[in-house]
């Protein structure tokens, strides 16, 4: 009779753990496969957003508002998706993949594929129409603008921003006084985005720079045809990804980004280190291809 009893729950231990395994053997990410990624985020400074996906009106928490959001939610959910400005600024578009969405604050949408909404806000007074440059005299004549970026080095300000089709920037002296301020302030205030507006608005524009209009030539980026990866590292040059199977390089130096492809190969692939490992490289190809890091400026000499 135990032995029965044995019998008896091994069948039944191997009829379950069947039944896990046909789960199991279901395709893999069938249920991922229904899922889509939304995303919202900002496009500058100026104000804070909220999300909802379950027929609620998204709300701001009055705390800590969000600037970014990310949810995974089934394909045909409707989100709602809320955009408000914080004070000194009115909200001013919904942009997706660079373009153009929608102008109202409250929008909702049916999430049908992966996506990224940005929300952009413009400090009051500003509607969104290019600014005469030649007439800009401090920082706060360009804030509000679409921006790609800003950043402190040393006593220098950098405000990146876009126009009539091409990335700008403003460059500015910064007293130490300022630049301690600034240096000082604290990212996970609610507050910060105004706060950093107030000191960086009055700053003096030193120049204006259109960076798309000055991309490197073909003639110019051929100037390093035969160079070691060694003497590019050396002269400042940084790497920001590589393919060893290929020799296919991406490198930044200064503000612009290049592919490079390499002749040569790297001794050890598994313990690649860019620092040492480049100088048995040469540049075989090299082409620009675009902005890099549009605050990008060098340190001044202590």
């Amino acid at each position: 009779m135990k032995r029965f009893l044995r019998l008896m729950l091994a069948l039944v231990m191997i009829l379950a753990l069947g039944a896990c395994g046909k789960n199991a053997a279901e395709p893999a990410g069938s249920e991922a496969d229904n899922l889509v990624t939304i995303m919202v985020n900002l496009k500058g400074l100026g104000g804070n957003i909220a999300v909802s996906d379950d027929d609620t009106e998204p709300q701001l928490e009055a705390e800590f508002p969000a600037q970014s959001a990310f949810l995974n939610v089934a394909k045909g959910t409707v989100v709602k998706i809320l955009a408000e400005p914080e004070e000194g600024y009115h909200f001013f578009q919904w942009t997706v993949d660079g373009k153009a969405y929608s102008t109202e604050p409250l929008i909702t949408v049916t999430a049908e594929e992966d996506t990224e909404f940005l929300a952009q806000f413009l400090p009051e007074g500003k509607d969104g129409k290019p600014v005469d440059l030649d007439t800009v005299k401090t920082l706060g004549d360009l804030l509000g603008l679409p921006d790609v970026g800003s950043g402190l080095t040393g006593t220098t300000y950098v405000y990146a921003f876009e126009q009539d089709g091409s990335t700008w920037r403003a460059v500015c002296d910064v007293s130490e006084e300022t630049a301690q301020a600034i240096f000082d302030l604290d990212f996970d205030d609610p507050d910060y985005d105004r706060k950093l507006n107030d000191l960086i608005a009055p700053l003096p524009v030193r120049v204006i720079e259109n960076l798309t209009e000055n991309l490197p030539t073909q003639q110019e980026a051929d100037q390093y045809l035969g160079k070691t990866g060694q003497e590019l590292i050396d002269d400042g040059w940084t790497v920001h990804f590589y393919n060893l199977d290929e020799m296919r390089f991406g490198m930044t130096y200064g503000v612009y980004s290049y592919d490079i492809i390499f002749e040569g190969k790297i001794k050890d692939p598994e313990n690649f280190n860019e620092d040492t490992d480049m100088g048995g490289l040469t540049v075989k190809t090299i082409t620009c291809d675009g902005i890099g890091d549009a605050t990008y400026v060098e340190a001044p000499e202590e």
